[in-house]
This record gives C-alpha cells, structure tokens and sequence, in this order.
C-alpha cells in the first residue's frame, strides 16, 4: 500500500494482472496562508504475480485549471490568482500543458499526490478545478490528458474523477459553532450527552476525550468509560462512535452537510456510560468541526465532566535510574503487578554522573510530581530539582541548597517524617550518627536535628513511604549481615522513629533496593530490588510493619541498561 497515489476498480485499458482499488479523491478547502491541501487518491495497491513486478507501473495525470474541467480548448488551465503548487517533495513533472501533471507511479515510487497551499492574501471563495486519471504503463498518456481536462463533463468511473480546492476565510468559517453539555456520569449507570453545531459549511465533526484539569495520564485499559449509542436527529448529518473505552481511543465522528439549506443546527446526542468499577475520574470531550483538510481556523469546543464514585483516582508513581554515562531515565508507573512500568522509559536528562548521591525526597508520581530530588556533587554543594509536573521533562533547573555536605556518608530522602506536611531528608555522617534535616516544601531544609547513634551497621538506609498504613512514613535499613529492618514513624521531628522491627535476612543480594511507591494500585507502599545480575524483582506491600513485604516476582523494566549505578 502506498501512501498517495491509488487506484482501484479496474479499466478496460489496465494490465491484465493489475488490481486497481480504492480510487478514493475527494474536494478539498484551504485556510489562506495556513498548510495546504494533497490531491489524489488515497492509496494505491497492486497485485500481480510477482513481488516488485514493473508490470503494475503507470501514470498519474493532473488537470489543474481556473474554471470547471468541460473545456476541450483548456482555455482556463493552470491555478487560480493567489494558489501555488509546491513541487519540491513530489516526483510530477510538468506536462505540455499549462496545469499539467505527470505523476509516474512505481514499485519504488508511490508518491504521486500534488500539494497546493493558499496565500494568505487568497479570496474567499477562490476554487481551483482538478481532474484526476490513472493510466497504467503503456497506456495512452496523450487520450488520459484529454480526459483529465475535460473530467466534469465525463462519466466518473474507479479511474478517473474530478474534484475542486475551496479557499475559505477564516472569517466565514468562524461562522460555524461547536456547543457541549456534558452531564455527569454515575459509577454503574449512564448519561446523555449533546453536542450542537451550528454548520455553515460542510465539514466532519470529530469528538474525542482526555483527561480532566488536574487529572494525571491515564492507562490504556485504565478508564472503563465508553460511548454506547449515538443519534445525529437530523438527515444532514451520518455518524459513527467507536466502541473503546475513552482511555483506549473511544470517541465519535458526523459528516455534515448542510447543502444549499443551510446553515442548520445539527444536534447530536450520544450515551456515556461508565462501569461501576470507574473512578472519580474528571473528563475533557473536545470536539473540532472540521471544515479545512489543515489548519489551526476549524471551530473547536470542550467541556468537562465527572464520573460519580466513590473511589479515588489512584496515584501512578515512578521509578527513575541513572546508568554509569550519567543518563538519566524516567521509568512510568502503570499501577499493575505483572508489569508495574511501561514498556518503554524516557531519557529526561545527561550530565548526571556529576553527583556521588542523589536521592528523591518522597516517592515521585508518574506525572512528575512529588517533592523533586536533591543531588550532591564532588565539592560537597547540595542542589534541589523541583518537579516540574511534566513526565517528559520533570525536574525543573537545580537550585543551591547549600555547601558541607561531603560530611555525610549517606542522604537518603524520607517524605514527611516530621508531620508538617513537607518532605524531609536523614543524614548520616561517618561516624554513624543520623541527622533530620525537616523540609521547608522549596527545597531547602531546616537546621538539622540529632536522630541517634550506631547507624553505621547499615550499608543501605531507604525512604520506604507508609508500611502500615497509619499515613506517617516509615523506614526500612539493611545492615551489612544482609537483614532487612523497619522503622515504624512516629510522625514527629523530635522523635521520628521508633524502635526496630526485623523484616528477615538474605537482602544482601540486593546492591540496591528502592521504594518507588504503590506501583499495584492497592494502597500500599511496594519495594523494588535488583540484583548483581540485572534481575529486577517487586515486593508487593502487605500493610504490616512486622512482614511489610510479599514474596518477591520478578518484573521486566524497559530501557534499564547493565551499566545502572542507581535507581531511586
């Protein structure tokens, strides 16, 4: 299948063996000084005995003219006033013609489509006239240019057609209005929703859904929202919806025309409805009518709703990983076991190998929220990174945060421990002492306060979030035997740990274990562990400070190269 030229319902004058379908040309308008319209058919296929036979060859002939095409004496051929033909990616040639055009059609070529824009100073109603005919390889090139010229008074057939280009202002299309209600949807039931377009013109009404103001991404298979009937109530206007879920691409669509009647009000209604398991998502439908092939001039409209339930949106979290060239990745949560990130991360930064510690101060959602990052490079200077709230760049510019940091062995970013409502970062300084340093939520840090002694047994100290559920942030510490301990938060900066829990031993297979977060959408905080051979496990969340982790399953994570030296 090749992307423009095409042809289909075969000729009397075609090879025997060619199938010709498809021959799809339809009329176009153009915004003046906005994109441009492609003629030709829509496709072209061939089929033959053999794969890449030059036997399927042949001729695209365009007849561009001022006038309508049923004038022998081509006496208006070539383009109107203020339209132009952009010739630089087409392989046409001109033809002996005023406004003719050669298009050869191959194996290796199948662009034969011509594209014409509209100057900005271009009159409303300016039309350009073409006719379009396909002929195959040794066929009469010289009879198709006649038939092209002269394609409005002929008879179309699956070969031949012929077709205009409208210029419209923008103020004219302006003219055409999109309006929504969009009810609210009850978890389990349904709702109608309407959208009115006032049309002037003919056009192709588009409606598609997003989320809401403040809504994060949503998953493929994650919002069980679909579209289950649509009625145009009106002759003017044929429709079709698309049965997905709104997070898998649902949506519908109503060619209009108002005809020599209009302009008329079009109103479509169409059935949400919502399975009882949705969430209290919020919505966006937008709608584009679409009277130009390209443009930003199409009338546009939007309006929110809200699916009434009762369970909260969940939180999608993130893992991010730095390899040993100091890329760094952004690996997005999906809120599911068998498979807790996507298939694919995004670089997000280089230039990261600069820092000998880096740590997230309480688990970052996947929409890049969350309390940012601090790093420490070789001098000692700590810097803070805000999220940005944007996944594919997420941490804004570094601020300072201050000098004398080399004092510290380990920095390790614990969320709100002090129950302020801000996160909060522990130090340890090397002769085993740890230090809470209370966050003021801009990135700097209070004076720090003394935790207690004797932390040096642990060669790795880890901001784990929630364990048990009483909504203050708990902490997990591995010491050098390979045991694995937990540290019940109280919630209070004086204080903010109580006594030790055992977990259980072997951790130590482990360089590095993190806690991104709930990555299964259960609620409770997971654990991410990888061992010396690359193997990623997760270790699912039980609620249980005593036996805070399930046991372990192994977990694919996309993009995560053999040279990681951190993940956080």
């Amino acid at each position: 299948m090749l992307a423009a030229g095409v042809v289909g319902g075969a000729s009397a004058a075609s090879a025997a063996t060619q199938e010709l379908i498809d021959f799809t040309v339809v009329n176009r308008v153009l915004q003046p000084g906005v994109g441009w319209a492609e003629l030709g058919p829509t496709g072209l296929t061939y089929g033959g005995d053999e794969e890449g036979s030059d036997s399927f060859d042949g001729t695209l002939v365009y007849a561009l003219s001022k006038a309508p095409l049923t004038d022998a004496s081509w006496a208006k051929g070539g383009l109107p006033a203020g339209l132009s033909l952009d010739s630089e990616n087409s392989t046409c040639s001109p033809g002996s013609a005023t406004g003719i055009y050669l298009c050869p059609i191959t194996d290796e070529n199948g662009w034969t489509a011509l594209d014409i824009a509209a100057a900005e100073s271009t009159a409303h109603g300016t039309t350009l006239h073409y006719g379009v005919v396909y002929v195959p390889r040794g066929g009469d090139v010289a009879k198709a240019v006649k038939e092209a010229q002269t394609a409005g008074s002929l008879t179309e057939t699956g070969w031949r057609a012929a077709r205009t280009v409208t210029v419209k202002s923008l103020e004219h299309v302006s003219q055409n209005t999109v309006k929504f209600s969009t009810p609210q949807v009850p978890a389990g039931g349904t709702a109608t929703h309407k959208v009115t377009v006032h049309a002037v013109d003919r056009g192709k009404l588009e409606i598609g859904f997003e989320p809401g103001t403040g809504m994060r991404d949503w998953e493929m298979d994650e919002v069980p929202v679909y579209v289950t009937a649509t009625s145009a109530g009106s002759s003017v206007a044929q429709c079709e919806h698309y049965t997905s879920s709104v997070s898998e691409g649902a949506g519908l669509s109503c060619d209009i025309d108002p005809g020599s009647g209009g302009p008329v009000d079009v109103t479509v209604s169409y059935t949400m409805k919502a399975a009882s398991s949705t969430a209290a998502w919020r919505i966006n439908t937008y709608a584009a009518y679409n009277v130009y092939d390209w443009g930003l001039g199409n009338p546009e409209a939007s309006s929110e709703f809200a699916v009434q339930s009762s369970r909260a949106v969940p939180a999608r979290f993130a893992m991010v990983s730095r390899d040993k060239s100091g890329v760094l990745r952004w690996h997005y949560g999906t809120g599911k076991a068998s498979s807790p990130f996507r298939d694919y991360a995004e670089n997000v930064g280089t230039g990261w190998q600069t820092y000998n510690t880096i740590t997230k101060l309480a688990p970052l959602t996947a929409q890049a929220g969350g309390g940012g990052l601090v790093a420490r490079d070789a001098s000692g200077v700590l810097w803070h990174y805000k999220t940005t709230g944007a996944w594919y760049e997420p941490f804004a510019a570094r601020v300072k945060v201050g000098g004398g940091w080399q004092i510290y062995d380990a920095l390790t970013g614990v969320g709100d421990v002090s129950g302020d409502g801000k996160a909060d970062l522990i130090a340890r300084d090397k002769t085993g002492v740890l230090w809470l340093y209370q966050g003021n939520g801009a990135g700097g840090f209070a004076g720090r306060v003394k935790v207690g002694a004797g932390w040096q047994a642990y060669n790795q100290i880890t901001g784990s979030g929630d364990l048990d559920g009483d909504g203050k942030a708990d902490l997990i510490a591995r010491d050098k035997t390979g045991v694995l301990w937990s540290y019940k938060g109280s919630g209070k900066a004086a204080g903010p740990f109580g006594a030790r829990v055992k977990v259980g031993g072997g951790w130590q297979v482990y360089p590095m274990v993190v806690a991104p977060g709930d990555l299964n959408d259960d609620g409770r905080a997971d654990l991410v562990g990888r061992d010396t051979t690359g193997k990623v496990y997760l270790y699912r969340g039980t609620g249980k400070l005593a036996g805070p982790y399930s046991a372990r399953s192994a977990i694919g994570v996309a993009d995560l190269p053999s040279s990681v030296n951190l993940l956080f």
